[in-house]
């Protein structure tokens, strides 16, 4: 018992010897890279981190900065989290911090830069005088809350901003290291992380340099603005060219891949919820009873509705995710007319109505269906197509356009000609 209780109280002295090294040693500082595009998963984890970092009392957290920008709801996000922050903040630009990432570097309470490295240039897209208004009122409110000279951050983002010495009119501000320094956007030059914690009297400091793990760097990719946009994008045409080509195949597929890469994005982003990826699958699953039953109405609209409710409020900001959609849209509207060509009409118009034109082989086209109707009741044929209740039957070696007696018939079943009065022959299965 002696031993166990030696061996304890052993145990307990180094755990407290450990603890007081590392208080003595300076703490934590925790190491947070901010590289890339920004994006809604960039936003989580960073997020994430600087919540982590105030739980457990850190000395301090230092961003490693290297991006062209991204996002603004995302860089929104991001500055929210420096601002809040109890612990103190320091942005370290490695060699460039651009649009998004200059706003996200004016929210820290220090700005270290790389020499050659560069911040600002933070046009909106699109540029209009609401945009420059609003994301200005960001950069210039966060600039004054840091101490910072707020026309200079504003001139970073409106071209009409001139500054006597530093910006002239038409252009953008972009501020290289020295100059950061020279009007008090930066408070040292350093050449390398280590430095930068120097400077900042935290190299004693035990650092936690953190990564996004592998979930995060999914995320990242695709919540990306242009992966997010080319997902929709075609997940949305796949769907339009399944609904024009006869039974499910590879376009569908593809559809259902798109789709699901662009929740599950946003998804591991944070940034949907179960619900919205909910009422997505509940649209589509209308959707398919719609396809499956003669007819269009309620529940195939209330699919589609659902569908794209789904996709907007599985965006970061329902506005965005209307636009993201609205634009998907459009470019759809610019396809359909290709696959009229190419396919005809859509299958849900053609489950309605009778679109062959019946052609005589006197006018010298291929007879899809004979005048003499009447003739085929009580012969048999194989589906073509499925009857819903529309679709084609060939009986002795003719394609013929039928209408099933309101039953749900697939391709290869075998049929019985009921009824026929002038081009209307309706069939009922063996």
């Amino acid at each position: 018992m002696n031993r166990y209780r030696l061996v304890l109280i052993i145990m307990i002295a180094v755990t407290w010897m450990a603890q007081m090294t590392t208080l003595a040693d300076g703490g934590k500082v925790y190491m947070v890279p901010i590289r890339g595009e920004i994006t809604p998963a960039m936003a989580a984890f960073v997020g994430k981190q600087v919540e982590l970092a105030n739980t457990e009392g850190a000395r301090g957290i230092l961003f490693v900065v290297s991006t062209l920008g991204g996002r603004v709801d995302a860089a929104f996000i991001i500055k929210d989290a420096i601002l809040r922050s109890k612990v103190p903040t320091a942005v370290f630009i490695s060699d460039r911090a651009e649009s998004a990432g200059a706003l996200i570097s004016i929210a820290a309470d220090s700005i270290i830069m790389a020499p050659g490295s560069h911040m600002g240039s933070a046009e909106p897209i699109p540029y209009s005088e609401k945009n420059v208004a609003a994301i200005s009122g960001e950069f210039r409110s966060t600039a004054e809350l840091k101490g910072r000279d707020p026309q200079i951050a504003a001139a970073m983002v409106d071209k009409s901003i001139a500054i006597p010495g530093i910006k002239e009119k038409g252009s953008l501000l972009d501020l290289t290291a020295q100059e950061a320094i020279t009007y008090g956007y930066a408070d040292a030059i350093a050449g390398d992380v280590d430095e930068a914690l120097s400077h900042l009297g935290w190299a004693d400091s035990q650092i936690y340099a953190l990564e996004p793990d592998f979930k995060v760097r999914i995320a990242q990719l695709l919540t990306r603005t242009d992966i997010s946009s080319l997902l929709l994008l075609g997940a949305m045409i796949a769907v339009l060219i399944e609904v024009f080509v006869p039974g499910f195949g590879l376009p569908g597929i593809i559809g259902i891949i798109c789709f699901g890469l662009y929740l599950g994005g946003n998804f591991l982003a944070g940034y949907t919820e179960w619900w919205s990826v909910m009422l997505f699958v509940i649209g589509l699953i209308l959707l398919a009873i719609e396809l499956a039953v003669p007819g269009f109405g309620v529940i195939g609209i209330t699919g589609i509705a659902a569908i794209l409710a789904g996709l907007i409020f599985s965006a970061s900001d329902p506005v965005k995710g209307m636009m993201s959609v609205g634009i998907a849209l459009l470019a759809v509207l610019v396809v359909v007319p290709i696959l009229y060509k190419f396919f005809g009409g859509p299958r849900l118009f053609k489950k309605l109505v009778l679109t062959e034109q019946v052609v005589s082989a006197e006018d010298g086209g291929e007879p899809v269906q004979q005048l003499q109707t009447v003739q085929l009741i009580g012969k048999s044929g194989t589906v073509i197509t499925a009857l819903r209740p529309a679709g084609i039957v060939e009986i002795e070696g003719v394609k013929y356009d039928v209408m099933s007696d309101g039953e749900y018939i697939l391709p290869g079943e075998r049929v019985k000609v009921i009824d026929a009065v002038g081009s209307k022959i309706v069939v009922a299965r063996l």
